[in-house]
């Protein structure tokens, strides 16, 4: 170790007393440099070396006042924004309080046009001038644009203004895990997306082997780390799933896990599992499935059996599954039925997973069957050529027989379908010496039928043919499937295939709703028959994954005419209807949006995004359908169909039973007459008198309806007088029953009521009504809102004032017309649909009652129009206008409503403006509130910056007395040093001795 000067023992030489002296010197003189150094810097540290705890502590300080600087920065960017965004809205508000005081003096009737005119032309300059603000930037960025800065957020397009931006924040931080939004979104200032068309149906995608495990539960998924415990009641293993990402991971690992000597089939049924333990008739067991210690695995996939099921499938719980944009759209809206056709044991390369094409139940309780096609036909089929048939109905049982010689060959066919027939055996057997003669015969008990034919080959083939037929069990006919020749009648059948021919019938026979799969046996694959069913359309097919040795020798494997497969189940719901789509009016533009080449949600998205109606689509927070805005302003926007039922199935139609009336005309609503409501007085409020003189004293105090008019009426006259609504209709029919006197049937009115008015049976003003006839009518109306006519002339007075919905609009008017007209929600675009039923020389026809403005505001009527008539079929327009809610909006509205001469236009669009001024007012606000809170954090951030270098001070720098005097001292300390070493180091003569 050089820097180690030894301490002697003996007497010190010169160069030890040199060495030390020169190691003093040398530590004095870097103390000063030090010391020096620490002066000149004002810092107590240069390397980590120097004091590594302290260096440690400062170099975190430093880099928390680094933080803490950029977040200083942030706040003063952000405030920076934040005023030239208040700038702006502040001429924002000034502009429109202008507009709104410029279109006061015009909104009136006694404006001229040339005053409507100016400020027409005031409003479209205001209009560009709003553009333009709402496009402003600072600093390359756009204020008002949302998330989507670089993008400008408004553009005035055929008279529209389109919004390009989006709802979000610029955000950044003001503190650790502080964020705040250095913007405001034109959304909130001007405006520009529409109310969300929310879905009001649950999609709900189904259950399929690729379904993420994440997506399950409405998004919650399983909790980590799972397992679970499954017993055949004797024997019991544990499954861990931890690592499973998908359901069919999890299928696999249960059926790769079974109790000890079992196997369980596990299936999807398209809204959760199903589990089953293979052969349990010969060897029973009591299926459970319980937790893991504390786990929560079974119960979260639904399949928690604590008691057990038996030898019966465990059927689980629905699973629930997200939403996604990678969800297909044939698996929306309910499940496809299905079953898994087995030949055999786990990973035989040769099972089948078989599901219905669309969805809903007329698939569920198929039967699936492997048929030997060779014992159908003469030719059979090779293993490539399998043949796949669906039969809704039950199909007889077939059997082939093949003769030696040409044109003799038959194919049997049960004459009652069904399965009775199957695995029939066919023998042909030597008779003797009939000649050309044959017997058949059949025993039901053994299931054989029997064919005894001439020993020497007299019989021929036409014979055989006709005694099958008589028989009556089979019938026969020519089998061409092999013979190139046409059937020859006179054919015999050779003695040498007397005891050899047989045929089968084997499984070909089957119930209703069966799927007949015709295989080569032990030459078909899995791969072969997938490829056929999915070529036939019915169902289609994949193959099983948990069955494959490996995906090369997927499919490969046999399958066999003893596989098994349970009937087809789990189909729900219905298929979304992809060609019809949708039919969406927005920007006085009507947009027919169909999906026929789209197949998962967000393909469906994409083409509604990139449409070009104008619209904004996603999935909805919980993820169980979709939502759909509109980014015009100006125009009504609605979402109806396109001949179709796709809209109503999304959930998105904007007129449908559901839609309240109050939401109609921009919230106006639908105002409807009162109803039957009978001005009544205490005692008599009409006499009866009828033609022979009798008179009946009606009070219809307790009456609330026209029920209750016509019992009351009935039970006072006791059959002299029968009342009744006259059919069709709800007008009041009275019928005199007595013989004609000396007096007319005549009502009288009672002194303070005035129900016999109300009724119709006295016109208004008089006291009293008479006829000569047996038959008195009122009329309707006082109650009802409009009158329906049809074709033939029948009259039908529709009362709404208890309707509340589209829906008891349609109810309303079915109750009331009956067969004769039809009222539906219409198959294109939106409104209700009446349908004439009747035959007759006129029109049908729509008239609105006096008083009231039902027709019209439903859009049966035109506006300012009484009546409106059509052939056959009459619809009503959508009233049930939705609009961007806007600045751009509320101009363009107000600009079109001055020009239109449209008063109730007008006075809607002022009052959208006092909510637009609202709006800004608010924003700005918002704007103040936040910038205040960045003045506050920035004044916290500069006192906790002046604590921080301080801390920072105390760690590495130098405290200037204490480093001065110590440095004196180092140099006194030097000096002595030197003085000391020159007076050893003095040499004398004795030295050299």
């Amino acid at each position: 170790m050089a820097g180690i000067i030894p301490i002697p023992n003996t007497r010190v030489s010169s160069l030890l007393l040199r060495q030390r002296l020169t190691k003093q010197f040398q530590n004095d003189q870097l103390q000063l440099f030090r010391l020096q150094e620490q002066i000149a810097t004002g810092q107590r540290i240069s390397l980590p070396s120097d004091d590594g705890p302290a260096a440690l502590r400062a170099i975190a300080l430093q880099r928390l006042i680094e933080r803490k600087n950029q977040l200083g920065t942030n706040m003063r960017i952000g405030q920076q924004f934040l005023a030239a965004s208040d700038t702006a809205l502040q001429k924002v508000a000034t502009q429109l309080a202008d507009i709104k005081g410029s279109t006061l003096g015009v909104a009136g009737t006694l404006s001229s046009p040339e005053e409507r005119n100016a400020a027409i032309a005031e409003i479209n300059g205001y209009l560009e001038n709003l553009v333009n603000l709402a496009n402003r930037q600072f600093q390359g960025r756009h204020l008002f644009a949302g998330s989507k800065t670089s993008k400008q957020p408004y553009e005035l397009v055929d008279g529209n203004v389109v919004f390009n931006g989006d709802n979000g924040a610029v955000q950044s931080y003001s503190d650790f895990g502080v964020l705040f939004a250095s913007n405001v979104s034109g959304q909130d200032v001007f405006g520009g997306s529409s109310a969300q068309v929310e879905s009001k149906v649950d999609l709900n995608p189904a259950l399929s082997l690729d379904t993420n495990l994440s997506s399950l539960r409405g998004g919650r998924g399983l909790s980590p780390g799972g397992a679970l415990t499954i017993s055949d009641g004797t024997n019991q293993s544990i499954v861990d799933i931890s690592g499973a990402r998908t359901v069919g991971d999890v299928v696999r690992l249960i059926q790769e896990n079974p109790p000890a000597g079992r196997e369980i089939q596990v299936s999807v049924t398209g809204t959760g599992l199903k589990l089953q333990l293979v052969d349990p008739g010969s060897l029973g067991g009591n299926l459970t499935v319980t937790e893991l210690a504390n786990g929560r695995a079974a119960r979260e996939l639904g399949i928690l059996e604590k008691t057990g099921v038996g030898t019966s499938p465990l059927v689980g719980q629905d699973l629930n599954p997200l939403l996604l944009k990678t969800t297909r759209l044939d698996d929306l809206l309910g499940s496809k039925a299905q079953t898994a056709i087995n030949s055999g044991s786990n990973s035989d390369n040769n099972d089948i997973l078989l599901r219905a094409s669309v969805n809903g139940t007329a698939f569920n309780g198929v039967t699936v069957q492997y048929v030997d096609s060779d014992l159908l036909t003469a030719a059979g089929i090779s293993a490539g050529n399998e043949e796949v048939d669906y039969h809704v109905s039950a199909q007889p049982a077939k059997a082939s027989l093949k003769f030696e010689g040409l044109g003799n060959d038959l194919i049997l066919t049960a004459s009652s379908a069904g399965i009775d027939f199957n695995n029939l055996v066919i023998n042909v057997t030597d008779g003797g010496a009939i000649g050309d003669a044959a017997t058949v015969s059949y025993d039901s008990l053994t299931k054989k039928l029997t064919i005894a034919v001439d020993s020497t080959g007299a019989t021929t083939i036409d014979t055989v043919r006709n005694e099958i037929n008589s028989e009556g069990t089979f019938t026969a006919a020519h089998d061409n499937s092999l013979e190139a020749a046409a059937y020859i009648p006179t054919a015999n059948i050779a003695a040498s295939d007397l005891g050899i021919v047989q045929g089968n019938t084997g499984n070909s026979g089957g119930a209703a709703k069966t799927l007949y799969i015709r295989i080569d046996p032990g030459f078909s694959t899995a791969n072969h028959v997938v490829a056929k069913i999915n070529a036939e359309g019915t169902f289609t097919a994949t193959l099983d994954p948990n069955d494959a040795t490996s995906a090369v020798e997927s499919g490969t494997g046999k399958v066999s005419l003893t596989a098994t497969a349970e009937t087809t189940a789990g189909g729900t719901g219905t298929t979304l209807d992809l060609a019809s789509g949708l039919r969406v009016v927005n920007g006085g533009e009507t947009y027919d949006i169909t999906f026929e080449n789209a197949e998962t949600v967000e393909d469906l998205l994409n083409t509604l995004n990139n449409s070009g109606a104008g619209l904004s689509a996603e999935i909805n927070e919980k993820g169980t359908g979709i939502n759909i805005r509109s980014h015009l302003s100006g125009n009504d926007f609605q979402i109806g169909e396109n001949g179709g039922t796709t809209a109503t199935q999304l959930g998105v139609r904007t007129y449908g039973g559901e839609t309240k009336l109050s939401d109609f005309n921009y919230g106006v609503g639908v105002p409807t007459q009162p109803g039957f409501k009978l001005p009544t007085t205490i005692g008599t409020d009409f006499t009866i008198t009828t033609r022979d003189g009798q008179a009946f004293d009606i009070d219809l105090s307790n009456a609330t309806s026209l029920d209750d008019v016509v019992a009351e009426i009935n039970s006072v006259a006791g059959g002299n007088v029968s009342a009744q609504l006259a059919s069709p209709g709800n007008v009041l029919e009275l019928v005199d029953n007595t013989l004609p006197g000396t007096t007319d049937f005549s009502i009288s009115q009672a002194s303070g009521s005035l129900a016999a008015q109300y009724l119709g049976l006295v016109p208004n003003g008089l006291t009293s009504a008479s006829t000569t006839s047996a038959t008195l009518t009122g009329d309707d109306s006082r109650y009802i809102d409009f009158t329906i006519t049809s074709a033939s002339g029948q009259k039908f007075g529709i009362d709404l004032s208890g309707a509340k919905t589209v829906g008891e609009v349609i109810d309303e008017i079915n109750s009331i017309t009956t067969t004769n007209i039809t009222a539906r929600l219409t198959s294109e675009g939106n409104g209700i649909e009446l349908i004439d039923n009747t035959v007759g020389p006129g029109q049908l026809s729509v008239t609105q009652a006096e008083g009231t403005k039902a027709a019209e505001l439903l859009g049966f009527v035109p506006t300012g129009a009484t009546t409106s008539s059509s052939t056959g079929t009459l619809k009503s327009t959508d009233h049930n206008f939705l609009e961007n809610k806007s600045v751009f909006n509320t101009l363009i509205r107000l600009r079109d409503s001055l020009a239109n001469g449209d008063l109730n236009g007008i006075e809607r669009a002022l009052e959208d403006i006092n909510v637009d001024i609202d709006r800004v007012t608010f924003a700005r606000a918002q704007i103040g509130a936040t910038q205040q809170g960045l003045q506050l954090s920035q004044s916290n951030l500069e006192d906790e910056d002046v604590r921080l270098r301080a801390a920072l001070s105390d760690e590495i720098d130098v405290d200037l007395v204490e480093a001065i005097s110590e440095l004196t001292s180092r140099q006194v300390a030097l000096q002595a040093s030197l003085k000391v070493t020159g007076n050893i180091l003095q040499l004398s003569l004795l030295d050299f001795i």
